[in-house]
């Protein structure tokens, strides 16, 4: 069984084969192919950063360089996507290899599966901070750097296990295209892909992709209701530290213990402040990106329709264009985020790029 673009792209009664490509070109193209570039740079910055600051030291940034990562891989696999849906458009004559068929096997699928192990690694990130509010004391010896490193690479492994039957079941091979009547390289599938394919992407959509977006729900709320809970018991304990009084000859002593208390209270109340608007934030962003990639699982569990050899394979297509591209978004701005909210980042980013300031040295 091969793959034809031309057998795909028949009877589809939702959208037409030129709303299609023009909604395709739209974001995997151009929105895409700029989502991508933004996306290989940023990442490559952000790894640089990250080592620099001492990746094997911090469980935090451990977890943070395997997301840039992984994040990099996405934009990477989006650059792919888009030169070869680019060349499948223009159709270049006397090409040996089928630009869709690249598309799919080489671009499409291992897309997928980082966006996936980005999800997963989010998920990670988003439980791990939940520790660090929850068991502030234990965490540390729980979740050691050695630790998260283990789980990134094994995260990386299993989803890389988990998508192994796509591309074996699914080969790029040199043999007759009917398409051009010539020899050329196309995909060529295994007479069970489809149930395979079905079986994988259940597996895959629910276990890891909903249980990863309930993971960073779940811990965002509980995070973000601890801190605000620790700040009002400081800010209650700050209150009644400085109203109490005690003898003359110690008064002066208290009121600069008291001083340096609500200094340190003060200081703490704006990290964690800091620290809730970077989850929230992240958090948003992070699950619009992600809601053409549930609606389209929601669309794919509902119906058999909505498929690449769907009866609306139109549809699938674009839908597969607007999850690819807003995951390559939600991989290329992270760099934004770090800069923006985490000091530390900021300083080396600026001290590597040579903008830092004496001051700030």
């Amino acid at each position: 069984m091969t793959m034809d673009n031309k057998t795909v792209t028949e009877d589809d009664v939702m959208l037409t084969e030129k709303e299609a490509i023009i909604l395709q070109t739209v974001f995997t193209i151009v929105l895409g192919g700029l989502a991508s570039i933004l996306g290989i740079i940023t990442n490559i910055i952000n790894i640089i950063v990250f080592v620099k600051q001492g990746a094997y030291k911090e469980c935090g940034t451990v977890n943070l360089l395997g997301l840039a990562v992984s994040d990099f891989c996405v934009a990477f696999t989006m650059l792919g996507i888009s030169f070869f849906l680019c060349l499948t458009f223009l159709k270049p004559p006397n090409l040996n290899w089928d630009p869709y068929s690249f598309w799919h096997l080489a671009a499409g699928w291992p897309h997928l599966m980082f966006a996936q192990i980005t999800r997963t690694i989010t998920a990670y990130v988003a439980f791990e901070r939940c520790m660090c509010v929850v068991f502030p004391f234990k965490v540390k010896s729980i979740l050691t750097p050695k630790r998260s490193i283990i789980i990134i690479v094994m995260i990386f492994i299993l989803t890389f296990s988990s998508y192994s039957p796509a591309f074996i079941k699914q080969q790029l091979k040199y043999t007759h295209d009917h398409t051009v009547n010539r020899s050329r390289v196309i995909l060529v599938l295994a007479s069970d892909w489809l149930y395979v394919v079905d079986v994988m992407w259940y597996i895959n959509s629910i276990a890891f992709n909903v249980g990863s977006v309930a993971i960073v729900l779940i811990c965002t709320l509980i995070t973000a209701s601890r801190v605000q809970l620790s700040k009002t018991w400081r800010s209650s304990m700050a209150t009644g530290q400085t109203g109490s009084k005690s003898t003359e000859e110690n008064s002066k002593t208290k009121s600069d213990s008291t001083s340096k208390q609500n200094v340190m209270s003060s200081s703490k109340m704006q990290k964690e402040k800091k620290l809730i608007t970077m989850i929230i934030f992240i958090s948003v962003v992070f699950l619009i990106c992600y809601i053409p990639d549930l609606s389209f699982l929601l669309m794919y569990t509902i119906t058999t329709d909505i498929r690449i050899l769907g009866k609306h394979h139109n549809v699938a297509m674009v839908m597969y264009s607007l999850t690819f591209f807003m995951e390559t978004l939600n991989s290329s701005i992270n760099i934004f985020i770090y800069y923006k909210m985490s000091s530390k980042y900021k300083r080396v980013f600026r001290e590597w790029m040579g903008l830092s300031t004496d001051k700030e040295s």
